[in-house]
C-alpha cells in the first residue's frame, strides 16, 4: 500500500511538475510559422536584468520591459526569415567572433560568458539566436539598403554651408538609445533613464532595447554639429557634462536618451568636414529607410500576440 501511495505521489509530483512546464512555455508571439514561448522570453528577461542592472521595483516596470523584449525578438524573427528570403546568412566564425566582441564587453573571454550562462540557469542557444540577428540584419543593411542610399553634392554643400555661416561651432559625441513609439515607451525610457543616472550599463541597456541602427555601434553617434541637432534635443545634452545622460527627448522616431561622451568648439571649418557632412546625411537617410524596411516586414507578415507573457 506504501508502495502505491509513494508511486501516486511521484506521479502527481511529476504531472504537476509538466504542467508548470508546460504553463511556463506557452506561444506568446506567432510569426508566420514560427512561434516565441514564454520560456524563450522570461529567459531574455532574466538575461537582461542581469547583465543590464536594471532594478524592478514594480509590476508595471516588469510589465513595460517585458514588451520592449517581445517587440525585440518578433523584429529578430522577421530578419531571421527575411535573411533566409533573401539567402544571406550568418556564418558560425562570424557568430564566434561577434561572441568574442560581446564576450569582452561583459569583461570575460567566451568560456566564462558560457559559464555565466549556465551560472544563472540561462539559455546559451537564445543568446547566440539574438547574435545571428543581428548579424544577418547588419549583412540586409549593407547588402540591400545601403546602395539605395544617396546623398546628392547639393545636400552636402548647403549642409556644410549651413555650418560654416558660425565661426566657433560647437560639436558633440554622443550615443543614443532610441525606444520606438508604443503604449509604454514614454514610462520605459524614464525609467531605463533613471537607471543610467544610477548606473545602470548603458551598452547592455542600448544593445537590448536601442532600435536604432547605432545599436551596433554601442549607440555611438559621432561627432554632430550644434546646427545638425533638433532643438529638443540640444537643450537637454547642452545641459549635461561628459559621461551623463539626458532625459528622455520625444522626437517623431521614438524616446531617445543621449549619453555625451564629449563636446568640442570647431573654430575654423575644413574642406575635410564635407565628408562628416556627408556621413551625417547618409547616416540619416539609411536610419531611415531601415526604419521603414522593418515596419513593411511586419505589415506583410502574419503577427499575433498573447499579452499574459511573465513568470
Amino acid at each position: 500500500m506504501k508502495k502505491i501511495i509513494l508511486t501516486t505521489v511521484f506521479f502527481l509530483i511529476s504531472f504537476s511538475s509538466f504542467a508548470a512546464d508546460n504553463f511556463r512555455n506557452f506561444i506568446v508571439a506567432k510569426i508566420n510559422n514560427k512561434a516565441i514561448t514564454n520560456s524563450e522570453i522570461v529567459d531574455r528577461y532574466r538575461f537582461v536584468i542581469s547583465v543590464s542592472k536594471i532594478k524592478i521595483t514594480t509590476d508595471l516596470d516588469k510589465k513595460m520591459l517585458f514588451e520592449q523584449i517581445i517587440d525585440k525578438m518578433i523584429d529578430e524573427e522577421l530578419i531571421r526569415q527575411e535573411a533566409t528570403n533573401l539567402k544571406i546568412e550568418a556564418s558560425k566564425s562570424e557568430i564566434d567572433d561577434a561572441l568574442e566582441v560581446l564576450a569582452l564587453r561583459q569583461k570575460k573571454n567566451v568560456p566564462q560568458l558560457r559559464f555565466f550562462f549556465i551560472n544563472q540557469n540561462l539559455s546559451f542557444e537564445n543568446y547566440l539566436k539574438q547574435i545571428e540577428s543581428e548579424i544577418l540584419w547588419s549583412k540586409i543593411i549593407s547588402e540591400v539598403l545601403k546602395s539605395k542610399v544617396k546623398s546628392s553634392d547639393v545636400e552636402v554643400r548647403e549642409f556644410f554651408e549651413q555650418h560654416k555661416l558660425s565661426s566657433d561651432v560647437k560639436k558633440f559625441l554622443i550615443a543614443e538609445i532610441l525606444i520606438s513609439p508604443s503604449k509604454n515607451a514614454a514610462q520605459l525610457a524614464n525609467k531605463l533613464s533613471e537607471e543610467l543616472k544610477r548606473g545602470a550599463d548603458f551598452k547592455n541597456i542600448v544593445k537590448q532595447f536601442s532600435s536604432s541602427l547605432t545599436s551596433e555601434s554601442a549607440g555611438e553617434i559621432g561627432w554632430v554639429f550644434q546646427g545638425d541637432i533638433d532643438p529638443k534635443i540640444y537643450a537637454e545634452i547642452s545641459k549635461i557634462g561628459k559621461g551623463e545622460y539626458s532625459s528622455p527627448v520625444q522626437l517623431a522616431d521614438g524616446f531617445h536618451i543621449f549619453k555625451l561622451l564629449d563636446a568640442k568648439i570647431e573654430r575654423n571649418l575644413a574642406e575635410q568636414d564635407l565628408n562628416a557632412a556627408k556621413n551625417a546625411i547618409f547616416s540619416h537617410k539609411l536610419q531611415s529607410l531601415a526604419k521603414g524596411y522593418l515596419m513593411d516586414l511586419r505589415k506583410k507578415s502574419f503577427v499575433e500576440i498573447d499579452g499574459a507573457a511573465g513568470f
